[in-house]
């Protein structure tokens, strides 16, 4: 474990990288739910998305928490977070560089994988919280390989893996091997430092059931409520895998080559974290994969750029430069404009959202594998970091939209796009979300159907339900989904600290009110 500042491939390769954040970064409109959220928070309305109405429609805590704390200090949401993206980005390359990294030769190949991967180059802004997750897995990862087997390394990797889970609960399935196998080494030495590591993680799902109702993202209940088979979520997870492999030549490959490292290391304890992956590959397969191309492979990805940092295939001259070679020679085979050479004037003509299979020029020759899995830094170029320098803000139609409504004043307003819109409205506009990411009880209604997006699952509102929302009064026409609403209501919306809320909510968490949701499905299906 060696400094290697001295030597031009971490120079090189910082820049390079740094030139390439500037280039491509850029914001979704995915990122811009929490950035209401924070807005809401910053303005004295609480940690919530509709004011009134407790919801949590962020995955990402610890990165939410980071956003609004920039926003407050710098007063711009923008640049705010696309600065913060590019400081956490940086800081991840600078632990790989300093602690992870056993030579630079192996240096060349990890920032060679690193410019060529459009899933890692992309989503090293975007808004999102891939950079942090980035960042936490290598420290995790630095933690697992170089600091001494005892009580203190375990609760730091605890810490660690709690942390991770405060950004994306999901990622304990890469982090859950490797760390109970941690705790199993050190016998009852591991009560305590585990439970002091995960503190935080067990604390917010704490904050997060009294103040929400449940301990789980709103976004969770959304996604997972689904109409979708199982069988088409796996056929659209395969998907998924495919048009990333084609799309995005390098990222799936370097995955599968660290995954090997893992596999016939020495050291059996690495093992665990090859456990980890498959883990979460395969939840990634059963989910039906994202709409967003690549968004939930950076992870993955990170770790077996750490596992390339110090792997012994890469320690002969040689193969160092064959491997880099190789990650470049994938990188520009990609249909559309390559990692390497992306930035300004990346068109969003061809970006074929819909993703029905037709043929489309910009492919290459090649058939769209799969249904609405976009290329969404194609699709959002106008937030491009370049194109707003250029111009002095940004235009998108949904930005319009948000603020043509907040210049009509309070109301209530059904929408499928709630990012921009939501942002740009203001606190005074209520806004339901047909794809349920906000909305309480859209999100446990199933919706979706076999041409749906997978992550965005339409909903029918149910009748009643916007008069509901806009009179304060339970309008809903069904009477079993009104009982459902009517217990939902109490417990997102309220008094925080009643004895009936609090009531409720357990109630609620116990399953008592699901057979008024589950009549009111049947009668649906019945019709």
């Amino acid at each position: 474990m060696t400094t290697f500042w001295r030597g031009s491939v971490p120079i090189v390769g910082v820049s390079l990288l740094s030139i390439a954040l500037v280039r491509t970064a850029w914001l979704c409109d995915d990122a811009y739910i929490s950035f209401r959220t924070a807005d809401n928070l910053l303005n004295g309305y609480g940690l919530v998305w509709n004011v009134g109405e407790r919801v949590q429609s962020f995955t990402h805590p610890l990165w939410l928490a980071l956003c609004t704390a920039a926003f407050a200090i710098t007063g711009n949401v923008y640049y705010a977070a696309i600065a913060l993206s590019v400081v956490v980005t940086l800081g991840f390359v600078f632990i790989l560089v300093t602690r992870v990294a056993v030579s630079s030769r192996h240096l060349l190949v990890c920032f060679a994988v690193l410019l060529s991967s459009k899933a890692f180059v992309d989503y090293s802004t975007s808004g999102l919280e891939n950079p942090l997750t980035h960042l936490l897995l290598l420290v995790f990862l630095w933690g697992w390989w170089y600091l001494r087997e005892d009580a203190r390394r375990l609760a730091l990797l605890s810490l660690v893996t709690a942390l991770c889970m405060l950004n994306r609960l999901d990622l304990i399935l890469i982090l859950a091997p490797p760390l109970a196998l941690a705790s199993w080494r050190l016998g009852v030495q591991a009560i305590r430092p585990v439970i002091v590591g995960t503190l935080p993680i067990v604390l917010w799902l704490a904050f997060a059931t009294f103040y929400y109702g449940t301990p789980f993202p709103n976004t969770a209940y959304a996604k997972l409520s689904t109409a979708l088979t199982t069988d088409i979520r796996l056929a659209r997870g395969v998907d998924y895998f495919l048009r990333t492999l084609i799309f995005d030549p390098v990222t799936l490959p370097a995955i599968a080559v660290g995954l090997a490292a893992l596999v016939w290391s020495r050291c059996r304890t690495d093992w665990s974290i090859a456990a980890g992956l498959l883990l979460y590959f395969a939840y990634i397969l059963y989910i039906g994969g994202d709409f967003m191309m690549g968004r939930f492979l950076t992870a993955p990805l990170v770790v077996a750029i750490a596992v390339l940092a110090r792997t012994e295939w890469m320690k002969t001259r040689a193969r160092a430069y064959a491997g880099a070679a190789l990650a470049v020679g994938l990188g520009l085979l990609a249909p559309w404009e390559p990692a390497l050479l992306s930035g300004y004037g990346y068109s969003d003509a061809n970006n074929l959202i819909h993703g029905r299979a037709t043929r489309d020029p910009a492919d290459g020759g090649l058939y769209t594998l799969v249904r609405g899995i976009a290329d969404e830094r194609r699709f959002y170029e106008s937030t491009g970091l370049l194109e707003v320098g250029l111009k002095g803000s940004f235009g998108h139609m949904w930005r319009s939209d948000g603020e043509d409504l907040r210049r009509g004043g309070r109301q209530v307003v059904v929408r499928g796009n709630i990012g921009l819109i939501g942002f740009y409205a203001g606190p005074e506009v209520h806004i339901i979300d047909e794809l349920a990411l906000s909305d309480p009880l859209l999100a446990r209604l199933p919706g979706g159907d076999a041409e749906s997006r997978i992550g965005h699952l339409l909903r029918t509102v149910p009748d009643g339900y916007v008069q509901s929302v806009a009179t304060g009064t339970n309008l809903i026409t069904n009477p079993n989904l009104a009982a459902y609403y009517a217990a939902l209501r109490e417990v997102v919306s309220g008094p925080l600290w009643s004895r009936t809320r609090l009531r409720t909510t357990v109630r609620f968490l116990a399953g008592r009110f699901d057979h008024y949701r589950l009549a009111y499905l049947e009668s649906v299906r019945a019709r």
